[in-house]
């Protein structure tokens, strides 16, 4: 047992009347956020899922509690204006008076459930929840666990998460590659696991009436054909890989006729590029164009959509964003990002990091208007049937409802 757990349990008992598994039943459920309230757009979409979950879960928002790691940002935005049950806890401190207050919030309201975001295999936290009344953990990963391993270290590992007293009693990846990375990096028994993709509100991303939105806003002529990326800009989002590719194609093969739109970049991150293309005539072809809140209208007047990651990376948000406005991918062949194409039917996957391969397929797609269509159909149709926001909280408010009145 963790050395502040006892510290606090001997201080004050956080238990000193309830028995471990208090009689009768109880679901109301807390929904554990590791991050800052008002992250801004990536966390936004989970945060309306996992409360539409909870909600439907427990059948009442009022047996629904959120906590954040704080609320130095202010009152989530993302949740009801009457919601009120949301606190500032950090799951993963190891802080004594923290952990005793976690404890009594919990045991408090009688809550059955955790449900958190990116809960690890270990942590002081767990057996302070136990002890309070909490009968199941559940944890919902939105980024790989472990590196993969082989036998002896995988056993090493298994081992270590089976003689672990208090642990979270499911898992839930948003890809197969991501599970992989429990079941064979981490050790996690794959009965224990569930996949949930990552859905979108397909009324709300879907092929724009005003194809040349994205031109208009961003002052790029109408008649070229928009290639468009969103997300991060560190190295191993390939961002690199796709400016490469934009002045492989407008240098060598003159297509003044395409456009690079890159989205996301914070302040000063777009300038770590400008060097790749400063002196080349692909500079009047490549747009970096920010933090965007209009990306819906800019996904469905664009053309093509790209993630050319090098490094880890799976099934993006962005990337089903993107295939539900009709746009045609062109994605890595890289763990779970080659699971968000379906490779000739919905886009192309490419050689992670390969500038000519990215080249060729973004030529292929701007000189065929006919596949292009047909791709990006497919890949709507795709997301529709199987990744819409509605059947994304179907899936887990199902796995949720049966841990919730275990």
């Amino acid at each position: 047992m963790d050395t502040n757990v006892r510290r606090a349990r001997k201080a004050r008992p956080i238990l000193p009347d309830l028995p471990r598994r208090p009689a009768g039943r109880r679901n109301s459920l807390l929904v554990a956020m590791h991050t800052p309230a008002n992250t801004g757009y990536a966390i936004e979409p989970l945060e309306r899922v996992f409360y539409r979950v909870a909600t439907e879960a427990v059948g009442a928002s009022d047996r629904v509690h959120f906590s954040y790691r704080n609320l130095d940002r202010g009152w989530p935005m993302t949740m009801p204006p009457d919601f009120r049950n949301i606190v500032a806890f950090d799951m993963r401190t190891r802080d004594a008076h923290d952990l005793e207050r976690l404890g009594a919030y919990v045991r408090d309201r009688r809550i059955s459930t955790v449900f958190g975001f990116d809960l690890p295999t270990r942590l002081p936290a767990y057996g302070v929840l136990r002890a309070n009344g909490i009968r199941n953990i559940i944890a919902y990963w939105g980024a790989p666990m472990s590196s993969l391993f082989r036998p002896p270290l995988l056993w090493i590992r298994q081992i270590d998460c089976l003689l672990q007293r208090h642990k979270p009693d499911h898992y839930i990846f948003e890809s197969e590659a991501m599970r992989e990375s429990a079941t064979r990096g981490r050790g996690l028994p794959h009965r224990r696991t569930s996949v949930v993709r990552l859905g979108v509100d397909t009324k709300t991303f879907a092929p724009a009436q005003k194809r040349a939105y994205a031109h208009r806003a961003f002052g790029i002529p109408r008649e070229r054909c928009l290639v468009v990326y969103s997300g991060h800009m560190e190295p191993r989002k390939g961002v690199d890989v796709i400016v490469r590719a934009a002045v492989q194609l407008i240098e060598e093969h003159d297509r003044r006729d395409l456009h690079f739109l890159f989205l996301g970049n914070q302040p000063g991150e777009a300038d770590r590029f400008d060097p790749l293309y400063r002196h080349s005539p692909a500079r009047d072809h490549i747009t970096f164009g920010g933090y965007r809140r209009d990306m819906p209208a800019i996904f469905g007047s664009a053309d093509i959509g790209v993630i050319a990651s090098t490094g880890w990376d799976s099934f993006t948000l962005s990337s089903v964003e993107m295939s539900s406005c009709g746009l045609p991918l062109i994605v890595s062949a890289l763990q779970g990002l080659k699971e968000a194409v379906e490779d000739g039917e919905t886009g192309f996957l490419f050689p992670p990091g390969s500038v000519a391969d990215l080249a060729a397929r973004i030529r292929q797609l701007a000189d065929q208007p006919s596949l292009r269509d047909r791709l990006g159909r497919n890949g709507r149709e795709r997301v529709i049937r199987h990744m819409s926001v509605d059947a994304q909280v179907e899936q887990l408010t199902r796995i949720v409802q049966r841990f919730v009145f275990a």
